[in-house]
């Protein structure tokens, strides 16, 4: 993100760049000439606006003389295409005296209409990136949850075991509950586990168990591939949609890792994580504190405990603030230009046309009708095996 935002910026310093070298030779401000352009069309402005009011008078007058025999509404209608007749004629006088500036100064509109698609070009730009960030921002989040239509209930007979095609995998996430960067790091840690400990484990993270039992799908999976030489495997099941989670370890591990301490784990890592929607922390530093109490050494702190999607979150703001602060820098660059250019009307004319002193709304006789209406708005590792282990149905189950 604030790689595509530090591109921008120098696409940005190019564009001034090339506007400064284009319009170098036509950069100049006709000062002089500029106040006497505000100074004729205040001139205009206020003679047309005296006829105006001399109007204004002669509808008093004339509505006094009628007295009732024409209508009020007849008599401003009458006025108020004398004034549409003024109005135009002060356009097209306005128009023709502006012309014929430009005529005199074809640099000055050259600048400013090089100056005037620089800016365009810089907040179309901003919107575009910006809107391209966010984008990919919501593309990249870790966590993709499947539609109701796709939704499966997994068990030990269809669940993927990618360990048997690739034995440095020992993660299943099929639904794409966890990101691939968090599934990468906990196949390392586990491959640890396995070599350095002899302890062969498969975690499986699911949107949904079949009959919502983690306990009898971790034993299922265990006993049938036999995970664990020496009886010695681990088994960890998540059903993120159903909020389980269960933790099985084989016969002979059950010893070191018992039910009191996969509970433990479950309530110290899992569970906090899951209820404000963290999975790959939960999973992250659930991996590491299975790997640390084999190893029998201190368990991570849950203090620095942070997830994928809020740093996604924090990102996306600060990107939102870093468009939103040039669009700021950028009206600003406008506004001062503006002095020079005239693009939101003509600086140091202080005159305006009087509106139309006659104009009266026409009234429809039904009243309002209806209402509103709503609208949506590694591969090339080869296959693995297991140690054919065993589950006698030790471990531990939490939901959140």
């Amino acid at each position: 993100m604030t790689t595509t935002f530090i591109f921008f910026l120098g696409y940005i310093v190019l564009l001034l760049g090339g506007g400064y070298v284009v319009t170098r030779k036509w950069d100049y401000t006709p000062t002089t000439a500029l106040t006497k352009k505000a100074s004729d069309i205040n001139r205009l402005t206020n003679q047309y606006n005296d006829v105006i009011h001399a109007l204004e008078d002669a509808f008093e007058m004339d509505k006094a003389q009628q007295g009732w025999s024409l209508s009020r509404s007849s008599i401003k209608r009458k006025y108020s295409k004398r004034y549409t007749a003024l109005e135009r004629e002060y356009q097209r006088k306005r128009r023709a005296m502006l012309y014929a500036w430009e005529q005199m100064n074809p640099a000055w509109c050259k600048a400013r209409k090089a100056w005037g698609w620089v800016y365009v070009i810089g907040v179309i730009s901003a919107m575009v990136c910006c809107s391209s960030s966010l984008h990919f921002e919501r593309e990249s989040s870790p966590t993709t949850v499947m539609s109701s239509t796709e939704e499966r209930y997994w068990n030990a007979d269809n669940i993927p075991i990618p360990h048997l095609q690739d034995a440095s995998q020992y993660v299943s996430n099929p639904d794409k509950v966890l990101s691939q960067s968090t599934v990468d790091e906990m196949n390392h840690t586990l491959q640890r586990l396995d070599k350095e400990l002899n302890i062969e484990s498969v975690v499986i993270v699911v949107n949904h168990i079949e009959n919502d039992d983690p306990f009898r799908f971790a034993q299922d999976v265990g006993n049938k591939y036999g995970v664990g030489r020496n009886d010695r495997g681990l088994i960890v099941v998540v059903g993120y949609q159903d909020h389980s989670i269960n933790i099985s370890p084989g016969r002979s591990l059950e010893g070191d890792l018992t039910d009191a301490e996969c509970y433990r784990l479950q309530q110290r890592y899992v569970v906090p994580a899951m209820r404000t929607e963290m999975p790959d922390s939960a999973m992250l530093y659930l991996t590491e504190a299975i790997f640390a109490t084999m190893q029998k050494k201190d368990l991570p702190e849950m203090s620095s405990l942070t997830s994928q999607q809020d740093e996604i979150d924090d990102e996306t703001a600060i990107m939102i603030g870093l468009y939103l602060f040039f669009l700021i820098v950028w009206s600003i660059i406008f506004i001062r230009l503006n002095q020079k250019y005239h693009w939101l009307g003509i600086t140091g004319a202080t005159s305006t046309l009087l509106s139309n002193p006659f104009y009266e709304a026409e009234s429809s006789g039904g009243g309002y009708g209806g209402g509103f209406g709503g609208s949506g708005f590694s591969s090339g590792s080869s296959g693995g095996s297991f140690g054919g282990g065993s589950f006698g149905g030790g471990g531990a189950t939490s939901r959140w």
